[in-house]
This record gives C-alpha cells, structure tokens and sequence, in this order.
C-alpha cells in the first residue's frame, strides 16, 4: 500500500454539456487556479496485505489536516507490478510475445479535475486519432460499474497509416473526493489480448469513503475567533 501526499488545491468545474451523469465531472490534468502552489509529492510505503493491491492517498488540507480516500484491486496473474511515481497510485507492465509489452496506469486527482473532453481527446491524441466532440465522444464510450460506482470505458486504437501501431484502453471513474483514471497502452495486438483482463481489473475496483477528519481542538475551546 502507498501513501501518496498531494497539494490541496481548487479545480475548476467539469464540462458537463452534452455528457451524461457516467461521464460529466471526470477528467484528467485540470488547471489548478493561480493561487495553488506546487509541492513536492511525497510517497510512504507501508506493507501490503497478503493477495491485495491497495493504493491511500493522503491530500493536505490548507489547515494541515489530512482526508485519505483508499481503494483496492485484484491484480491480474501476469501483470508486473512497477515503482510508483509522484503520478501513480498503481503502475504495472504487461507482456506479451517478442519484444511487446504495454503499460497500465492508475491515477486519481483530487475532486473535478476538469476537462473531460480535452483529456479523452488528449488520449486520442496520444494514437494519432482526430478530436471528437462531445457527443461523439458519448457515443464512442461504454459504461462500466466497480461496485456502485459507475465509470466509462473507451477503446482507442491508431489508424491503418500510422507509422507506429498503438492502442489505448481506458476507464474514468469518479467517487465523493475524486477522478480516477485507468489507462493501458502498447501494441494493438497486445492490448486487444488483454481487452477483457483490463475490464476485469477495472471491475475489481473497491473504492472506500475518505477516512473522518479529526477535531484536534480540547473539549470547550473555540475552534476559531468566529466561535467565541
């Protein structure tokens, strides 16, 4: 299990226009407002229980408190777990014959990262397909559930022409704190193996409320100036 320590800072709303309810508010890499300041991420490890994949994640709060969100996975045999970066809650590498090999992603932000559009268009982007609108976007997505939690799932691959051969595999899901984002990458033919094993992880998914913040004040003393 690892800890990882976020700066809190204000995001901006989702566009929610022309999307459903699955899909309005989940995005990736939103602008943070000009007042946010970047720190450093920092990452705890802890043991792992025994059979479980498991990511917290602690984000500051401007009073120094802390709310942590946990989730969980199955893994699946085969897959290679990774070392984490400032960016991962989960990282893991897929092989397949030859040479060929792709790479699965998990990632959250904290509340409505904003742009869901532009982040989905990114990832099309990323295997030399054109941006799409909004509706087109819906109608390109599949819904996908990890408890009571409903998602999206999208399946992007690179046209005939281009040079190197990619496909993406990804699902987007938001909880009562945060986006998350699962992404799978590498050769078409690979990723097209893994199609049902990557959706099977997703499903896995267990995602809890964040932890109840503590009230560090004594008993009978203010907790600020706007209380006495």
């Amino acid at each position: 299990m690892h800890f990882i320590r976020l700066p809190a800072c204000r995001f901006r709303k989702a566009v929610r226009r022309g999307l459903p309810a699955a899909l309005a508010g989940l995005a990736v890499l939103g602008a943070a407002g000009t007042a946010c300041q970047r720190r450093t991420v920092q990452v705890y490890e802890i043991p792992k229980q025994p059979g479980d994949a498991a990511a917290a994640l602690v984000a500051a709060r401007p009073d120094g408190q802390a709310t942590v969100t946990p989730v969980r996975w199955a893994k699946p045999a085969g897959w290679q777990a990774q070392p984490l970066s400032e960016m991962r809650q989960g990282s893991f590498r897929v092989e397949g014959p030859g040479d060929a090999s792709a790479d699965v992603s998990v990632v959250s932000f904290p509340g409505e990262a904003g742009g869901l559009v532009s982040n989905l268009n990114r990832w099309r982007g990323q295997v030399e397909l054109p941006a799409l609108s909004a509706d087109e976007l819906r109608q390109e997505a599949r819904t996908v559930t990890a408890g009571p939690v409903q998602g999206i799932l999208v399946d992007y691959a690179s046209p005939p022409q281009s040079a190197k051969q990619s496909r993406i595999l990804g699902a987007v899901f938001e909880t009562a704190d945060r986006s998350w984002f699962v992404k799978m990458t590498g050769p078409p033919a690979l990723v097209e193996s893994q199609k049902e094993i990557f959706a099977q992880f997703v499903r896995s998914f267990q995602f809890f409320p964040p932890a109840p913040e503590r009230d560090t004040n004594p008993p009978g003393r203010p907790k600020s100036s706007n209380d006495q």
